[in-house]
């Protein structure tokens, strides 16, 4: 089935951010039923605070690294007032809360602190974030430090095992060592750039991010293979078709643990912890 790009219906809206005849009361009640139904994509990591909080709405939601604001505008619209956005670039407009009467969220120009204070936030979630954080150590810290005890984190990101990278869309290549990476992606990435990519991505093993959460986390688990077993999925870029079949073959009656371990060794990660 194919499923509306969120992102897609988002970038229009921001087209319209100076237009004064747009209608943005139907466009959000638009774009709020479409999240209520799921039937969109990046539905995944609404479900995981959905099911945790038992649909809570009134807590308080981090988007650590949110990007274009993505995660934000989905959260808002599935009906959590209390969402706020961070990044250390400027890639989200706050202008588009305004415009959409979400006067409780907020979108902030991060360093290596939070703008936040300690025990603020119910559920941290992250996507697609890690892999560009040098300092995994201050992440993890801060994470901790905003959040709440008893409070959750939900972490996706792809790791340094995972054989194919979706920002280079490049093969194995960021296996190797920096100065022969940098040569590899000149010549096979779609960027042609291996020093900007080098500067971008800092790929780790699974076990690297574990050990450092473990020191500011009291649970740190793995749920990579419960994300697998379901067929919706965070943001998935390759071939569906080949998704598809990955997940009929997790789901097999005889075999499904066999090949469900291999898919969580190679597929990107769901780090899941408490505080």
């Amino acid at each position: 089935m194919n499923r509306p790009v969120i992102d897609t219906l988002v970038k229009n809206l921001y087209r319209h951010l100076d237009d004064d005849l747009f209608n943005w009361r139907e466009s959000k009640e638009s774009l709020q039923e479409l999240v209520k139904t799921m039937e969109c994509n990046r539905m995944h990591a609404l479900h995981l605070i959905d099911s945790n909080f038992y649909d809570n709405k009134s807590i308080r939601v981090l988007d650590y690294g949110c990007g274009t604001g993505i995660y934000v505008l989905l959260l808002l619209l599935k009906g959590y007032p209390n969402v706020h956005g961070v990044d250390i670039n400027q890639k989200f407009n706050k202008k588009i809360l305004e415009k959409l009467d979400f006067n409780n969220a907020s979108f902030n120009i991060i360093g290596d602190k939070l703008p936040f204070e300690s025990n603020y936030f119910d559920v941290i979630n992250s996507t697609t974030v890690l892999e560009h954080v040098e300092n995994i150590e201050a992440y993890y810290q801060e994470a901790a430090r905003v959040l709440k005890p008893g409070g959750v984190c939900f972490f996706h990101f792809p790791h340094r095992i995972q054989p194919y990278d979706t920002h280079s869309k490049t093969w194995f290549i960021h296996y190797f060592p920096k100065p022969i990476r940098r040569i590899l992606w000149n010549i096979f990435s779609a960027q042609k750039n291996g020093e900007s990519l080098n500067n971008y991505l800092y790929y780790r093993t699974v076990s690297t991010h574990k050990r450092v959460a473990k020191k500011y986390f009291s649970i740190t688990e793995n749920r990579t293979e419960e994300r697998l077993k379901k067929i919706y999925f965070v943001n998935y870029k390759g071939n569906l078709k080949i998704r598809k079949m990955v997940f009929k073959l997790i789901n097999l009656r005889f075999f499904s643990g066999f090949f469900l371990k291999i898919f969580s060794k190679l597929a990107s990660v769901d780090l899941y912890l408490k505080k």
